[in-house]
C-alpha cells in the first residue's frame, strides 16, 4: 500500500495543490474539443449513422414498423412503465420531508406513468424532450402534466442551452427558457453529446438487411411457385412471331393453357434448389434485434429450458433497472429540482426510485431470513447488539424495552430441597403442628431483613431443579453454531440440527415432570408446599 502524500508533497502527477481546481477545464463547446470538426450555432450528432441519413431521424421512426423491434422495445418500454414510482425524502429534516410530500402528492395526481413512457422513447432515439406545464395553486407552484414533444424539432446550443427549430428560423433555433423542458439523453459514451446514441443506431442496419432479405426470400418463392417460361420459335422468324410467343407464355401463366404453331417450344424453367435457407437468416437477424433491445432473445423467441429463460429475464430486468435510474435521475435534475427550489427553498432534492417488484421481495425474503437466524442465536443464548441489528437490517429499527416483573405484595417461598430430587417440591407437607400461614403472609421463619430484595417460588424452584439434562444439548447447540459460517448458514441448516441434537435425556425428563404433575393433580396433592399452606389457611 502507498502511502498517501502530504499536502505540499510530490507525487507521480506534480505537487499537490493546497485547494481542489473547482473549474471545467476540458470544455467542449468553446472550440477546444478536437473531436468536433466544426462549431456552429448549434451542436452536431455524433451518431455516425444519422450522419448518413443526412441526420433525418424519419428513418429511425421508420424501424419500428419492424414486427420484432416493435414487440421487444414494447417489452422494454412497458416494463419500465409498470413500476411504480417510489419518493423519497433527500434529508430528514422537516423541509426535506415536506418537499418529498408535495412532489409525491403531484405526480399521483397527474398522468405521469403515461409521460413516464413517452419519455422513454429516448432510449430508442438517443434523447427525448418533454415539455413541463406548470401551475400556480394552494401558494406553490404544481406540475400540471408534460407534454412529450418529437425531439428532433430541438437541437442543442455549444453552451447547452435548448433550441427549437422553427419554420422561420432552421438554422440557430429559438432559445427555449430555463426551468421549463424536462430532457433526458442515452447511451452516448460521453458527456459531450447531449443528443446521446439510442437503439436506433444499433438496429438500422439488421434491419435493413432482415429487409433485402426479406425482398430475395419472397422472388424465390416466386420462382419456385410460378418457374419462368421459355419459348423457342423457328429461326428466321420475324419480331411479330417472337412478340406473339411471348404473349402466350404470359397467358400461359395466368391461364394455365396457350396453343402455339407446329414448330415452336414452350418450356418452363424450374429454379435449382441450393443451400441457402432464407428462414434461417431471417431468424438470425430477429435474434440480433432481440440482443440489441433486451440483451437476450428468451422472452422474445423460443428456448431451450427454464433456468436459462429465467438467467435471460434477468438480463431483461437488469436493462428495465438502468432505464429507471436513467429516467428518474433526469427527473429529479429537472423537474424535481424546480419544483423544490420554488416550493421549499433550502430542502434537499427528493429522490425518486422504479423498483421492481422482485427486488422488494427478494428484500423482504432477506429481512425474514435474518431475522430467522437472530431467533436461533437468541435461543442458543446469544443476544445481538445494536451494531449488530444495525449491520443486518439497517437504520430505522428501535429495541422495545422488557416490561419489568410484577411482584406480589408478598413472598412467595418453597423449602430448601436437596439438588437432584425433583418430586420434593411435589410433595404435600402433613407434618403435625406445623405453623401454617395463608398465601403472601410472612413466615415467622423467614430470613429476609428489612430492605434486601425478595424472590418468589419460581426463582427458588429454579435453584433445585436438575439441569444436568439440559447442559449436553446446550454444549452441543453451541459447537454446531461455532461451525456455521454465517447466521444465514446456521438458518439453512436448522431442519437438520433437530436430527442430530442429543435430547434424550431432556426427553425422559419431561415425561416425568409431567407424569408426576398430572398424578398430584387427580389425586388432589398440592404441587408445593406454599399452595399446601393456602389450602390450609382457607381452612
Amino acid at each position: 500500500m502507498t502511502d498517501i502524500p502530504e499536502q505540499g508533497a510530490i507525487d507521480r502527477n506534480g505537487v499537490v495543490p493546497a485547494k481542489p481546481d473547482m473549474a471545467e477545464i476540458a470544455t467542449s463547446g468553446d472550440g477546444r474539443d478536437i473531436t468536433v470538426a466544426f462549431i456552429g450555432a448549434l451542436l452536431e450528432m455524433q451518431d455516425t449513422v444519422l450522419k448518413r441519413l443526412g441526420n433525418n431521424y424519419e428513418v429511425y421512426r421508420e424501424l419500428r414498423r419492424d414486427g420484432q423491434v416493435h414487440s421487444t422495445f414494447q417489452q422494454r418500454r412497458l416494463a419500465l412503465r409498470s413500476r411504480p414510482f417510489v419518493i423519497e425524502p433527500g434529508a430528514d429534516d422537516a423541509a426535506s420531508i415536506a418537499a418529498a410530500d408535495h412532489l409525491r402528492q403531484n405526480l399521483e395526481q397527474i398522468p405521469f406513468d403515461r409521460s413516464s413512457g413517452l419519455m422513454s422513447w429516448g432510449a430508442f432515439y438517443g434523447f427525448s424532450v418533454g415539455e413541463c406545464m406548470w401551475d400556480r395553486k394552494k401558494g406553490k407552484t404544481w406540475l400540471k402534466k408534460v407534454k412529450v414533444r418529437t425531439p428532433w424539432r430541438f437541437r442543442f446550443a455549444p453552451g447547452g442551452e435548448l433550441r427549437l427549430l422553427t419554420r422561420s428560423n432552421m438554422i440557430n433555433g429559438e432559445t427555449m427558457p430555463p426551468a421549463k423542458f424536462w430532457t433526458t439523453s442515452w447511451g452516448a459514451d460521453n458527456d459531450d453529446d447531449p443528443y446521446g446514441l439510442g437503439l436506433a443506431h444499433q438496429l438500422y442496419w439488421p434491419v435493413f438487411f432482415k429487409k433485402q432479405g426479406l425482398g430475395f426470400w419472397l422472388r424465390a418463392l416466386e420462382k419456385f411457385g410460378a418457374p419462368t417460361g421459355m419459348g423457342v420459335y423457328p429461326a428466321g422468324s420475324d419480331k411479330s412471331v417472337q412478340d406473339k410467343l411471348l404473349r402466350a407464355i404470359h397467358r400461359m401463366r395466368m391461364d394455365g393453357s396457350i396453343v402455339v404453331p407446329e414448330g415452336t417450344t414452350v418450356s418452363l424453367l424450374e429454379a435449382a434448389r441450393g443451400t441457402v435457407d432464407q428462414a434461417a437468416f431471417n431468424r438470425a437477424m430477429n435474434a440480433e434485434i432481440s440482443k440489441i433491445v433486451l440483451g437476450q432473445t428468451m422472452t422474445t423467441d423460443d428456448g431451450a429450458s427454464l433456468s436459462q429463460s429465467e438467467v435471460h429475464m434477468e438480463v431483461r430486468e437488469e436493462l428495465t433497472d438502468a432505464d429507471a435510474e436513467e429516467l428518474c435521475e433526469s427527473f429529479m435534475a429537472g423537474p424535481g429540482t424546480w419544483l423544490t427550489v420554488w416550493n421549499f427553498p433550502g430542502a434537499a432534492i427528493p429522490i425518486m426510485r422504479r423498483p421492481a417488484p422482485e427486488d422488494e421481495e427478494r428484500a423482504a425474503k432477506l429481512i425474514t431470513a435474518k431475522a430467522g437466524a437472530v431467533a436461533a442465536m437468541k435461543a442458543a443464548g446469544f443476544e445481538p447488539t445494536d451494531e449488530t441489528v444495525a449491520s443486518l437490517f439497517g437504520d430505522g429499527w428501535v429495541r422495545v424495552p422488557t416490561p419489568a416483573p410484577v411482584v406480589g405484595s408478598g413472598p412467595l417461598q418453597t423449602p430448601a430441597l436437596p439438588p437432584g430430587h425433583r418430586t420434593a417440591a411435589l410433595a404435600p407437607a402433613f407434618s403435625e403442628g406445623r405453623d401454617r400461614q395463608p398465601l403472601g403472609a410472612s413466615r415467622p421463619d423467614a430470613a429476609f431483613a428489612e430492605g434486601e430484595p425478595q424472590t418468589d417460588a419460581i426463582d427458588d424452584f429454579g435453584e433445585v431443579l436438575d439441569w444436568s439434562v439440559i447442559e449436553e444439548p446446550i454444549a452441543f447447540l453451541e459447537k454446531w453454531l461455532g461451525k456455521q459460517p454465517s447466521l444465514e448458514a446456521a438458518l439453512a441448516n436448522l431442519p437438520g440440527l433437530a436430527v442430530t441434537m442429543p435430547i434424550e435425556g431432556l426427553r425422559k425428563s419431561i415425561a416425568h415432570v409431567c407424569f408426576e404433575a398430572a398424578a398430584a393433580g387427580r389425586a388432589g396433592l398440592s404441587l408445593s408446599n406454599v399452595e399446601d399452606e393456602h389450602r390450609a389457611g382457607l381452612n
